[in-house]
């Protein structure tokens, strides 16, 4: 029983967690990558007044009657971005929140000058508006 335990400490827990975070590894280099993709949809919505950064962290439609294609843009966008705030919660022991938070910072400072982003009472205004 005693060599077993052994085995199971010495091998088989050391090959699981490399496993577990190989696959984190590899989840976040797909959401990484599917993002990478979207963006250039991404940009032009934002750039056309359709899109902007929402004081979550995610990205939101600016007006509710915006084309079924660029809700799907965001929805797409917003679950790839969950899924990365969960991964990026997961390695740095940080909660989901703070990341979404930290994501917020930079994308608002990411912003274009007419791009859209959400105010402190959650109003659209350009980032050049921004107070």
């Amino acid at each position: 029983m005693k060599k077993k335990m052994i085995f199971v400490v010495t091998f088989i827990l050391p090959l699981l967690l490399l496993w577990a975070g190989a696959a984190v590894s590899q989840d976040r280099n797909a959401v990484v990558d599917s993002m990478k993709q979207r963006y250039p949809a991404l940009l032009e919505a934002k750039n056309n007044g359709l899109v902007g950064e929402a004081w979550t962290g995610l990205v939101d439609v600016v007006k509710p009657d915006a084309p079924a294609r660029v809700k799907s843009l965001v929805n797409t966008e917003n679950n790839d971005r969950r899924t990365l705030f969960q991964i990026i919660a997961k390695e740095t022991g940080t909660p989901v929140t703070e990341v979404a938070v930290q994501n917020r910072i930079r994308q608002y400072r990411l912003a274009n000058d007419n791009h859209f982003v959400q105010d402190k009472n959650r109003n659209w205004v350009r980032k050049n508006q921004l107070q």
